[in-house]
């Protein structure tokens, strides 16, 4: 998927995928998508400095040409000239600091293709690739656990992984995010995402099902989002998402709802989509009081074209955005009563002038409390913004905004 993603988008002619194998110790391709010639794509890489792909590994360093007329490696010139190639990126896929494989790119038809920006979403995908063989890893060492067991452990560990390692530091915005796993596992994923243009990606969404096919997709999701961030619009990367997904969630008879917002800190902007997931809250300042977010969307998996709302509005100072999965608002009681909105909303209006970590862990054991059990049936997500400073909303822009 992540190579022919790379062979649509950018137009290669080669995409290749190795990893180091130990006995031979040599860097022995595991994936690849493109030319066929059998030396130049399906052949293993010695691990010397003779070749841009060996030097890759050993430095774990990027290695880019945009210019092939100009090599300074024998061994790599000889058969990239014969190939044809006129411009050609690596990028060692590093797992806990050391170098285990490399992603390599190619084209015949383009010099001057791998920009700053190309290279530094090539290392992001590098990332991605040594995540999944760390998976990959630890589901071979789980293989000796029983069957259930063992697959909704691997599931919790791909799931845990795929959540963000830190939060984004904005100066006017105080952020938070927590996934609790269930006793069991489920799919819940959020991500927080910094754009170059200064604007901020909020994610939370929910795969179905309780195994690793649906730790897998999520683990896919991720990788695309991050890997697609060319897509402007929250309601353009739903649309790429489902398209992209349709076929592999149908066939696994799973789906994912998921709600993606885009923030703007300098001007308060907030546009946002649904695809079929709890509406946030946002709780308003200036009213002292909730409303939901709401745009039109079916879950992604059901069928190719569905046509995704975006809507917008404006926050402004002291303003709190919370996401959350359905396993919050769901949770029940010993009578079986759910918690719901109503009771979300009221602790974020107790608890809005507390720091947003705090209130999560305010609504988490107001949860806990509710159901009269410290381990939840569902996972619990629970995503938090709140505006410290922003500029004064004047009522003009508010009725454009929120029209």
């Amino acid at each position: 998927g992540l190579l022919s993603l790379l062979m649509q988008q950018f137009k290669f002619d080669l995409c290749v995928i190795r990893f180091l194998d130990e006995q031979s110790m040599t860097l022995a391709v595991k994936a690849q998508m493109g030319m066929t010639s059998e030396h130049f794509g399906e052949s293993e890489r010695n691990l010397d400095m003779k070749t841009y792909i060996g030097s890759t590994f050993l430095s774990n360093t990027s290695s880019v040409v945009n210019d092939t007329e100009h090599l300074d490696k024998l061994e790599s010139a000889q058969i990239i000239h014969r190939e044809k190639i006129k411009s050609f990126a690596h990028s060692p896929i590093v797992v806990e600091g050391e170098p285990v494989g490399v992603i390599s790119a190619f084209s015949r038809t383009s010099k001057g293709i791998f920009t700053d920006e190309f290279v530094a979403l090539f290392n992001n995908l590098a990332r991605q690739v040594g995540i999944a063989w760390r998976n990959h890893q630890q589901l071979v060492k789980l293989l000796s656990a029983r069957e259930q067991e063992r697959d909704l452990q691997i599931a919790k560990t791909i799931q845990m992984s795929l959540l963000p390692v830190g939060i984004p530091e904005l100066s006017n915005l105080d952020l938070a995010g927590i996934c609790v796993p269930a006793h069991a596992v489920g799919g819940d994923y959020y991500d927080f995402i910094r754009r170059p243009n200064g604007t901020l990606d909020l994610v939370i969404a929910d795969v179905s099902g309780h195994n690793i096919g649906s730790a897998l997709i999520m683990a896919e999701t991720r990788t695309f989002i991050q890997a697609m961030r060319q897509i402007e619009q929250p309601y353009a990367m739903l649309d790429e998402l489902n398209r992209f997904f349709c076929e592999d969630l149908s066939r696994a008879e799973l789906f994912v709802s998921m709600f993606y917002l885009q923030y703007q800190p300098e001007s308060g902007e907030l546009l946002y989509a649904n695809a079929g997931h709890n509406n946030p809250a946002l709780w308003r300042s200036q009213s002292g009081s909730c409303e939901m977010l709401d745009a039109d969307g079916m879950i992604l998996g059901i069928k190719p074209d569905i046509d995704f709302e975006q809507r917008k509005t404006r926050l402004a100072e002291g303003d709190i955005l919370v996401l959350y999965t359905d396993g919050v608002t769901e949770a029940e009681d010993s009578n079986g009563e759910l918690f719901g909105e109503l009771r979300l909303n009221a602790l974020i209006e107790e608890y809005h002038h507390l720091p947003a970590a705090d209130l999560i862990d305010h609504v988490l054991e107001q949860i806990r409390m509710y159901t009269g059990n410290r381990h939840f049936i569902d996972d619990i997500s629970l995503v938090v913004m709140k505006v410290i400073h922003q500029q004064p909303l004047n009522p003009e822009s508010k009725a454009q905004t929120d029209n």
